[in-house]
């Protein structure tokens, strides 16, 4: 026994003596280093395939192209379209030499020049026509070398315009590719464009000017609004200045477009409300065209822009005209009655006895007007609302994944509630009340001109998880919160990057925004949205008020809000989106949020 203890000893002292030798102990390390590598090397995981291939990675790129064709939803973020466009350059960059290169090549120039038709961004073209002249020029002889050139042929002349660089792409198809798939339809496009077989070299490629493609105008007492049309991004910038002519009294905003053309004579456009007196557009130099704008002694103006189309809005504020005293007793019947008296006055009617009423209203089966209009009217300071529902006509908005369209589900809900406000006796404008497409910018105008007292844009909500779910009220403000921006971003069809650049202009805009007043109504419409659902045995998620940018409640001359009714991307919300019977809910909730806001802001008034 004590000759093992001896010989047992004896090791852990070579082994102590082995470890302090620090010479020893590298070189140990570096021997298992050296077997792990091998091992690692020669015996895969277990159920592993090698993943580092030029096929992987292209299958797998290919397999999210097909999804992302497949989502309407998806295709609403850029962040998506630039994860698969990147997964492609993933297999150009790292296997050059390989089959799928080209594939990989083509792929991504059909991919951005799809996220252009969303985008409108010119930076997006041109690296889809890159794309493809890589393809083209490091791949002549691949048999998708003549695609790439069609390809770029049909972006010059149908998206850019310039049927000139186009004619040459077709040519150099017919020049180096005579027998290929695309010769036939390149040999079509020289017939039609006015060109001969006969080639010349092609001339570098030269930038393209924007085209203005017109300008539109909406006016209300104190406020009008000017659109101007662009066919691409441009950059522009504002002034205002006043007249040194004695004939032309006033000021006036001019707006430069730099790489930006007039195609024909564009006549002054008259205007003459008493805020704006002409519109001008001319050509001020080669690179830039201007607009005018003859203003009077206007109070405010901004200048910002918005996307999918790209155009220029230009909000001018002003005076409104005093109105004779002969003419403000001539109101409207509609008007005169709904206004406070003696009586009703001391009628003392709270929130309560107002949603009550309404209540004891609502269990009536017929739609004629009741009994009881002028006394919820009078006690209220709500008279006229503007009901906007989401998209419409090309714009799907968000889509379920049962194929139910957010712009449906938007236009029944806002009939049901203009419906039901009606026969209350409130006045009620809709933006739309059929399926079709109406601009940002005019849903704002509209509400504006109609002197409404209260806007409110109805929407249905989106999100990557189908396990999201919920109802949400928002009101135009500055935010950082991320999931806010990303539903701006979408309502707003633009990326999360332009939205941060207009939360600038934004910051302008607070002061005469009636954020208070739409931070309350936001919430009495919240609160009670989620009241009506629990009451009717909905247990939809309360995800509170929240802020955002939204365009569409940008420069609202009144308390604005707007609602994303539910989820249309979680299957549960989606189905229930449909049904009357939550739908019913949602207005019931709505209805009563704004009888507890019009009393509110009635009691404040007093």
């Amino acid at each position: 026994m004590s000759g093992d203890r001896t010989v047992n000893t004896t090791k852990i002292k070579r082994i102590i003596l082995f470890l302090q030798d620090k010479h020893a102990l590298q070189t140990l390390l570096r021997g298992f280093a050296v077997v792990l590598i091998s091992l690692t090397a020669a015996v895969p995981a277990h159920g592993s395939v090698k993943t580092n291939t030029p096929k992987h990675l292209y299958t797998a790129a290919v397999k999210n192209y097909y999804i992302l064709n497949s989502s309407k939803q998806k295709q609403q973020y850029r962040d998506i379209w630039l994860h698969v466009i990147n997964e492609f350059e993933q297999v150009y960059k790292n296997y050059p030499k390989s089959s799928y290169a080209p594939k990989a090549l083509y792929n991504i120039g059909n991919l951005y020049n799809s996220l252009y038709t969303r985008s409108f961004l010119d930076k997006d073209l041109a690296a889809g026509v890159d794309a493809f002249q890589m393809l083209q020029q490091h791949y002549k002889n691949n048999t998708l070398a003549d695609d790439a050139l069609f390809k770029i042929a049909e972006i010059y002349r149908t998206k850019k315009g310039d049927t000139e660089t186009a004619l040459r792409f077709y040519k150099l198809i017919l020049e180096n590719y005579p027998n290929s798939n695309s010769a036939p339809m390149a040999k079509i496009w020289v017939k039609k464009l006015g060109g001969s077989i006969t080639l010349k070299q092609p001339t570098p490629v030269k930038k393209i000017a924007a085209v203005l493609n017109g300008i539109k105008v909406w006016s209300a007492g104190d406020y009008t609004r000017v659109v101007i049309n662009v066919s691409n991004e441009v950059v522009y910038s504002g002034h205002l200045l006043e007249q040194t002519d004695d004939s032309m009294p006033g000021k006036r905003i001019y707006i430069d477009l730099k790489g930006t053309m007039l195609t024909c004579d564009t006549p002054p456009l008259s205007v003459k409300d008493g805020i704006v007196e002409e519109i001008r557009a001319g050509q001020f130099d080669s690179k830039t065209a201007r607009v005018v704008l003859d203003v009077g002694n206007i109070d405010d103006y901004s200048i910002f822009n918005l996307e999918d189309p790209f155009r220029i809005i230009i909000d001018v504020k002003g005076k409104k005209a005093e109105v004779p005293a002969a003419v403000q007793t001539e109101k409207p019947t509609e008007t005169a009655a709904a206004q406070p008296t003696e009586e009703t006055e001391n009628n003392g009617l709270s929130i309560s006895k107002i949603i009550q009423d309404y209540e004891t209203i609502n269990k009536q089966t017929l739609p004629a007007v009741p009994v009881a209009e002028t006394q919820i009217r009078s006690g209220l300071s709500v008279k006229k609302i503007v009901i906007d529902p989401g998209h419409g006509g090309h714009d799907p908005g968000a889509i379920g994944p049962n194929r139910v369209r957010e712009k449906n589900i938007t236009l029944k809900i806002g009939k049901m509630l203009a419906d039901k406000l009606r026969a209350m006796g409130f006045q009620v404008i809709m933006t739309r009340d059929k399926d079709v497409f109406i601009p940002l910018e005019e849903r704002t105008a509209i509400a504006n001109m109609s002197n409404a007292d209260i806007f409110i844009s109805i929407h249905a909500n989106a999100s990557l998880s189908r396990r999201t779910k919920g109802i949400t009220t928002y009101y135009l403000s500055t935010t950082h919160n991320r999931a806010s921006m990303i539903v701006a971003a979408r309502e707003n069809a633009t990326s999360t990057k332009k939205l941060s650049d207009l939360q600038l202009i934004l910051e302008d805009l607070m002061k005469t925004a009636k954020i208070n007043e739409s931070a309350i109504f936001a919430n009495d419409i919240q609160q009670d949205m989620v009241r009506s659902l629990r009451k009717d045995g909905y247990d939809t998620p309360d995800l509170g008020v929240r802020s955002a940018p939204f365009f569409v409640l940008m420069h609202a001359n009144m308390p604005s809000i707007l609602i994303e009714t539910s989820f249309v991307t979680n299957p549960l919300e989606e189905r229930q989106l449909e049904e009357t019977r939550y739908e019913e809910s949602i207005v019931d909730g709505v209805v009563k949020g704004i009888l507890r806001y019009g009393t509110k802001m009635k009691t404040a008034e007093r």
